[in-house]
Protein backbone atom coordinates (compact mmCIF):
# COMPACT_ATOMS: atom_id res chain seq x y z
CA UNK A 1 0.00 0.00 0.00
CA UNK A 2 1.32 3.27 -0.93
CA UNK A 3 2.29 5.44 1.93
CA UNK A 4 1.81 9.33 1.25
CA UNK A 5 4.85 11.10 3.31
CA UNK A 6 4.81 14.41 2.67
CA UNK A 7 1.17 15.25 1.91
CA UNK A 8 -0.05 13.59 5.29
CA UNK A 9 2.73 15.62 7.08
CA UNK A 10 1.07 18.90 5.94
CA UNK A 11 -2.52 18.10 7.21
CA UNK A 12 -3.08 20.78 9.76
CA UNK A 13 -4.65 19.11 13.26
CA UNK A 14 -7.70 20.13 14.40
CA UNK A 15 -9.94 19.10 16.90
CA UNK A 16 -13.32 18.20 16.97
CA UNK A 17 -15.34 21.48 17.47
CA UNK A 18 -13.28 24.00 15.55
CA UNK A 19 -13.63 25.27 12.05
CA UNK A 20 -11.95 23.16 9.63
CA UNK A 21 -8.52 24.01 8.29
CA UNK A 22 -9.77 24.55 4.39
CA UNK A 23 -12.96 23.03 3.09
CA UNK A 24 -13.50 20.18 1.78
CA UNK A 25 -13.29 21.07 -2.18
CA UNK A 26 -9.90 22.51 -0.86
CA UNK A 27 -9.06 19.53 0.17
CA UNK A 28 -9.91 17.56 -3.25
CA UNK A 29 -7.64 20.00 -5.34
CA UNK A 30 -4.92 19.26 -2.74
CA UNK A 31 -5.54 15.62 -3.47
CA UNK A 32 -5.61 16.02 -7.01
CA UNK A 33 -1.90 17.12 -6.68
CA UNK A 34 -0.31 14.59 -3.94
CA UNK A 35 -2.85 11.53 -4.58
CA UNK A 36 -2.98 9.15 -7.19
CA UNK A 37 -5.84 8.93 -8.98
CA UNK A 38 -6.86 5.20 -7.83
CA UNK A 39 -6.60 6.74 -4.08
CA UNK A 40 -8.53 9.82 -4.95
CA UNK A 41 -11.47 7.93 -5.68
CA UNK A 42 -11.18 6.27 -2.16
CA UNK A 43 -11.27 9.48 -0.95
CA UNK A 44 -14.05 10.83 -2.96
CA UNK A 45 -16.19 7.37 -1.76
CA UNK A 46 -15.96 8.80 1.69
CA UNK A 47 -18.57 11.55 0.66
CA UNK A 48 -21.37 8.79 -0.09
CA UNK A 49 -20.48 7.06 3.22
CA UNK A 50 -21.10 9.96 5.33
CA UNK A 51 -24.66 9.98 3.89
CA UNK A 52 -25.28 6.13 4.76
CA UNK A 53 -24.73 5.05 1.17
CA UNK A 54 -22.67 1.75 0.33
CA UNK A 55 -20.82 1.69 -2.89
CA UNK A 56 -18.67 -0.90 -4.08
CA UNK A 57 -15.17 1.01 -3.58
CA UNK A 58 -15.24 0.62 -0.16
CA UNK A 59 -14.76 -3.00 -0.06
CA UNK A 60 -11.38 -1.87 -1.03
CA UNK A 61 -10.42 0.15 1.98
CA UNK A 62 -10.43 -1.52 5.33
CA UNK A 63 -11.30 1.59 6.64
CA UNK A 64 -14.53 2.79 4.75
CA UNK A 65 -15.65 -0.60 4.92
CA UNK A 66 -15.17 -0.80 8.76
CA UNK A 67 -16.68 2.90 9.15
CA UNK A 68 -19.62 2.38 7.33
CA UNK A 69 -20.37 -0.77 9.08
CA UNK A 70 -20.34 1.37 11.92
CA UNK A 71 -22.67 4.73 10.01
CA UNK A 72 -25.35 1.86 9.42
CA UNK A 73 -25.16 0.22 12.25
CA UNK A 74 -25.65 3.34 14.18
CA UNK A 75 -28.25 4.73 11.64
CA UNK A 76 -30.70 1.51 12.28
CA UNK A 77 -30.25 1.13 16.24
CA UNK A 78 -31.42 4.69 16.20
CA UNK A 79 -34.15 3.73 13.97
CA UNK A 80 -35.28 1.33 16.22
CA UNK A 81 -35.02 3.55 19.39
CA UNK A 82 -37.24 6.37 17.64
CA UNK A 83 -39.53 4.13 16.25
CA UNK A 84 -39.75 2.41 19.83
CA UNK A 85 -40.59 5.93 20.89
CA UNK A 86 -43.49 6.64 18.84
CA UNK A 87 -44.54 2.72 18.65
CA UNK A 88 -43.69 2.38 15.22
CA UNK A 89 -42.87 -0.35 13.67
CA UNK A 90 -38.87 0.36 12.66
CA UNK A 91 -38.58 -2.35 10.01
CA UNK A 92 -39.53 0.25 7.16
CA UNK A 93 -36.38 2.41 8.17
CA UNK A 94 -33.84 -0.43 9.05
CA UNK A 95 -30.92 -1.46 6.07
CA UNK A 96 -28.85 -4.43 5.34
CA UNK A 97 -26.35 -4.27 8.27
CA UNK A 98 -25.61 -5.39 11.02
CA UNK A 99 -25.11 -3.06 14.88
CA UNK A 100 -22.15 -3.79 17.04
CA UNK A 101 -21.62 -3.03 20.65
CA UNK A 102 -20.19 0.79 19.92
CA UNK A 103 -23.01 1.24 16.78
CA UNK A 104 -25.58 0.79 19.61
CA UNK A 105 -23.94 3.40 22.41
CA UNK A 106 -23.44 6.05 19.53
CA UNK A 107 -27.72 5.43 19.00
CA UNK A 108 -28.50 5.51 22.18
CA UNK A 109 -26.38 9.11 22.91
CA UNK A 110 -27.65 10.35 20.19
CA UNK A 111 -31.28 9.66 20.88
CA UNK A 112 -31.28 10.68 24.57
CA UNK A 113 -29.78 13.93 23.33
CA UNK A 114 -32.38 17.02 24.79
CA UNK A 115 -32.90 18.60 21.56
CA UNK A 116 -32.39 18.37 17.73
CA UNK A 117 -29.12 20.37 17.07
CA UNK A 118 -27.95 18.68 20.25
CA UNK A 119 -28.71 15.12 19.08
CA UNK A 120 -27.06 16.61 15.29
CA UNK A 121 -23.98 17.41 17.59
CA UNK A 122 -24.15 14.08 19.23
CA UNK A 123 -24.14 12.39 16.13
CA UNK A 124 -21.23 14.52 14.38
CA UNK A 125 -19.21 13.91 17.48
CA UNK A 126 -19.61 9.84 17.56
CA UNK A 127 -18.94 10.21 14.22
CA UNK A 128 -15.49 11.69 14.82
CA UNK A 129 -14.84 9.50 17.54
CA UNK A 130 -15.63 6.40 15.23
CA UNK A 131 -12.97 7.97 12.93
CA UNK A 132 -10.28 8.09 15.51
CA UNK A 133 -10.90 4.36 16.55
CA UNK A 134 -11.20 2.67 12.96
CA UNK A 135 -8.42 5.22 11.61
CA UNK A 136 -4.92 3.04 11.24
CA UNK A 137 -1.94 4.32 13.38
CA UNK A 138 -0.05 5.23 10.70
CA UNK A 139 -1.26 8.97 9.40
CA UNK A 140 0.78 8.21 5.94
CA UNK A 141 -1.75 5.71 4.76
CA UNK A 142 -4.71 6.22 2.65
CA UNK A 143 -7.31 5.38 5.02
CA UNK A 144 -5.45 7.67 7.30
CA UNK A 145 -6.04 10.74 4.75
CA UNK A 146 -9.39 8.96 3.54
CA UNK A 147 -10.34 9.47 7.61
CA UNK A 148 -8.95 12.98 7.42
CA UNK A 149 -11.66 13.97 4.61
CA UNK A 150 -14.27 12.67 6.89
CA UNK A 151 -13.53 14.43 9.59
CA UNK A 152 -12.99 17.83 7.32
CA UNK A 153 -17.16 16.64 6.58
CA UNK A 154 -17.73 17.01 9.66
CA UNK A 155 -16.55 19.55 10.87
CA UNK A 156 -17.93 21.90 7.89
CA UNK A 157 -21.82 19.81 8.79
CA UNK A 158 -21.03 21.32 12.43
CA UNK A 159 -20.11 25.07 11.20
CA UNK A 160 -23.25 25.06 9.40
CA UNK A 161 -25.66 24.46 12.49
CA UNK A 162 -26.47 28.16 13.31
CA UNK A 163 -28.31 29.44 15.88
CA UNK A 164 -29.42 32.37 13.41
CA UNK A 165 -29.99 30.80 10.59
CA UNK A 166 -32.03 27.90 12.81
CA UNK A 167 -34.55 30.10 14.48
CA UNK A 168 -35.18 31.98 11.14
CA UNK A 169 -35.95 28.38 9.88
CA UNK A 170 -38.04 27.84 12.88
CA UNK A 171 -39.97 31.30 12.26
CA UNK A 172 -40.34 30.26 8.60
CA UNK A 173 -41.91 26.91 8.92
CA UNK A 174 -44.41 28.39 12.17
CA UNK A 175 -45.31 30.97 9.90
CA UNK A 176 -46.14 28.56 7.03
CA UNK A 177 -48.10 26.68 9.68
CA UNK A 178 -50.19 29.73 10.56
CA UNK A 179 -50.61 30.59 7.23
CA UNK A 180 -51.95 27.47 6.49
CA UNK A 181 -53.96 27.45 9.67
CA UNK A 182 -56.09 30.30 8.67
CA UNK A 183 -56.14 29.24 4.91
CA UNK A 184 -58.56 26.41 6.55
CA UNK A 185 -60.30 28.44 8.71
CA UNK A 186 -60.82 31.35 6.00
CA UNK A 187 -62.17 28.67 3.61
CA UNK A 188 -64.35 26.98 6.15
CA UNK A 189 -65.89 30.07 7.17
CA UNK A 190 -66.66 30.43 3.11
CA UNK A 191 -68.12 27.53 2.90
CA UNK A 192 -70.47 28.38 6.31
CA UNK A 193 -68.62 24.92 7.36
CA UNK A 194 -68.20 25.09 11.18
CA UNK A 195 -64.68 24.45 12.33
Amino acid sequence: MKRYWYFASTLPFFPFGSSPPFSAQEFDALCERFVDKRDRELIKTAEAVVRGEYKEKIEKSPFLRAFFKWERGTRNALAVLRARALKWDPEPWIRPGSTDADALQAAQAIHSASDPLQAELTFERERWNAVERLSPLSPFEIDSIIGYKIKLLIATRCISFQRERGAEGFRVFYQDIIDAAADVTNSALDTGVAT
